[in-house]
């Protein structure tokens, strides 16, 4: 048994709060709690019924609230699906595809920071969102509080993308640009992010770009209707990047920054796309990005250049993303959303020769 079996919220049929549950109570899900409970957002009302977690005995210990609306702890997954909810926010670090599709099959909508869920399984998950009349929502699998997802998916939905070219891992960019501030070694560097809680004790996935690659994948659905596995990423690790190659970028007049990029010939079915710490001009976004910060630049072939800057790491940016998606279901719960279509590229490129050159 659980630490709660299902107890209804006490909410009368007519009305139309929006019953939110989160799965994981980590630095993610317990943000989203913390400004559900204490600094909702304006709009539609939200409520915070039911919060699962593994640990959820000691976590509820340590964030008891005493009002009779606080949110009923389990560490049952199913106490969530058989529950009133109406959004599931999926915050949990393990992958979580049987979760998410868990949830949907139970007539809940699903916001995720999951990227690895989303790079993976997009297709089929916002297939079977659609056919169940419930939304997928992951504006917070990239880019942090940088609404990439939603600007690429939405506001420019009408464009042709020609290329992206972003800063997607906080966790790096504070990384190099500690290094590059301070003279640091890497290994100094790492730890201070660690401190900062914008990296993981190893944070070798983000260092070695694979964290960047399962962003950049989504963002190739998005952009370019276009699915591409982040296994079919090249990638090229920041970890012998250190203060003797900053001193040589400074005197060719710029910096080092991890990009990713990505560029789609449809005449040819090809599509180049590529994670790697490279040269950027002084003068560049990218250059000026500091610490845990995102940045996007988003050609197309008709509204021209889009640019986009934002905290791309730590539960507080990852969050916003989440309570964005989480405002734009409740606006409107009967919303069905089509499954976007994906094509698969005839070729995939990674570094061109030129790019190599650039390479640190």
């Amino acid at each position: 048994m659980g630490l709660n079996s299902f107890q209804t919220s006490g909410n009368s049929p007519g009305n139309r709060r929006c019953r939110v549950g989160i799965l994981g109570f980590g630095a993610v899900g317990s943000a989203v709690a913390n400004w559900l409970l204490n600094d909702p957002p304006a709009g539609p009302a939200l409520e915070l019924t039911h919060i699962c977690d593994r640990r959820a005995r000691d976590k509820r210990a340590r964030h008891e609230r005493a009002e009779a609306a606080a949110p009923i702890w389990t560490d049952r997954f199913d106490d969530l699906l058989t529950s009133d909810i109406d959004i599931l926010v999926e915050a949990i670090a393990e992958p979580a595809i049987d979760y998410v599709r868990a949830a949907l099959l139970a007539g809940k909508s699903v916001v995720t920071a999951n990227k690895q869920v989303i790079a993976q399984q997009a297709s089929a998950l916002l297939t079977l969102a659609e056919r169940q009349g419930r939304q997928l929502r992951y504006e917070a699998t990239v880019g942090g509080a940088m609404p990439i997802v939603r600007v690429l998916g939405e506001g420019l939905a009408g464009e042709r993308v020609l290329k992206i070219d972003a800063i997607l891992n906080g966790t790096s960019n504070d990384v190099l640009s500690r290094i590059e501030e301070f003279g640091c070694t890497a290994e100094e560097a790492v730890a201070e992010a660690c401190a900062r809680g914008y990296a993981e004790l190893n944070p070798s996935t983000d260092l070695d770009g694979l964290d960047a690659a399962a962003k950049l994948s989504i963002l190739c659905g998005l952009g370019f209707g276009v699915r591409v596995l982040p296994s079919q990423i090249e990638t090229k690790t920041t970890a012998g990047v250190g203060a003797p190659e900053f001193r040589e970028a400074r005197l060719r007049g710029g910096t080092i920054r991890q990009i990713a990029h990505a560029e789609y010939d449809p005449a040819a079915g090809r599509i180049a796309a590529w994670v790697a710490p490279v040269f950027v001009p002084a003068s560049s976004l990218f250059a000026q990005t500091k610490g845990p910060g995102n940045a996007a630049v988003i050609v197309t072939a008709h509204a021209g250049t889009v640019v986009l800057a934002g905290i791309g790491a730590g539960g507080e940016a990852t969050a916003s993303a989440v309570l964005g998606d989480v405002v734009a279901i409740a606006r409107d719960r009967a919303a069905i959303v089509p499954a976007p279509t994906f094509i698969e590229p005839r070729e995939i490129t990674g570094l061109s020769d030129q790019t190599f050159a650039e390479a640190v």
